[in-house]
């Protein structure tokens, strides 16, 4: 975050003035992805009944499988819940790839000089040294949020395949059924990694008082220009750079109407006798 020297009414005009960020397909997407994991993680976990694997206690998983009837029906809705997951966004990432996906991608997602510095100094902050030196500018996402979204692409994929795997395998011939084995603990170790991630970003949204807006961006898909300017500086400074584009455009087109109807008017005065 750089440093921003601002007077209170500045502020308070920064405060009140909004940004688009988030788009509705975005926003929507989001919330089904939220949904679709608490759902799969409340489900999954109760799966987990070994007590060399269980993670939750006794009672949570013993309540999860009598909800749904059984271990047997919990297993089956967990493998239709996340069928419905994985079809849901893969279909989503091939209907935008080229348009939407890619350029997202190449624009918002790669890590510049300014990220790989964020980073570093992020982690000082953290132990407290250099409180006093501000942060790199960032763009749309900081750093940490790009590396935690390279962590869900891969992880997403990782789950994806592990959960055919292990939800087709039957279907695999005798030979091939050890890569059920494998996709077991592979499985498991792409949901905690994301899930690590996970509870992070969700701690940060839910409780730091500065991200409370990027939250709730994910609701109604807009932010404050004081929040954008201060945490994802570019980001402003590119929206402004539009607005500055767009008004010139839009006051050139007028001047240019201008001119035709004033050169009109000089036309049907001239043909009067």
């Amino acid at each position: 975050m750089a440093t921003d020297v601002l007077t209170l009414s500045e502020r308070k005009r920064l405060r009140a003035r909004r940004l688009k960020k988030h788009g509705l397909a975005n926003i929507v997407t989001h919330w089904f992805n939220a949904f679709s994991w608490f759902v799969l993680l409340a489900t999954g976990l109760a799966i987990l009944g070994n007590p060399n694997l269980r993670i939750m206690p006794q009672g949570y998983v013993d309540f999860v499988r009598n909800l749904f009837g059984g271990i047997g029906r919990l297993v089956e809705a967990h493998k239709v819940m996340g069928l419905i997951w994985l079809f849901v966004i893969t279909y989503n990432v091939l209907l935008g790839f080229r348009k939407y996906f890619v350029p997202f991608a190449m624009k918002r997602m790669l890590l510049d000089k300014d990220d790989i510095e964020w980073l570093k100094l992020k982690a000082k902050h953290l132990i407290g040294r250099d409180r006093d030196r501000p942060l790199p500018p960032q763009d749309a996402y900081n750093a940490g949020q790009k590396l935690y979204g390279y962590v869900v692409v891969f992880g997403t994929v990782v789950i994806g395949l592990t959960g055919l795997l292990m939800t087709f395998g039957y279907l695999l011939p005798p030979e091939m059924r050890v890569l059920v084995q494998w996709a077991r603990p592979l499985h498991f170790a792409a949901v905690g990694a994301v899930v690590a991630g996970l509870i992070i970003h969700v701690y940060m949204a839910a409780f730091f008082p500065e991200e409370k807006e990027a939250f709730f961006s994910m609701i109604h898909g807009e932010v404050s220009a004081l929040y954008a300017r201060l945490h994802h500086r570019k980001w402003y400074e590119e929206k402004m750079q539009e607005e500055r584009e767009y008004e010139m455009r839009v006051r050139l087109q007028e001047l240019e109407a201008r001119e035709r109807a004033s050169g009109g008017e000089l036309v049907g005065t001239r043909g009067n006798p």
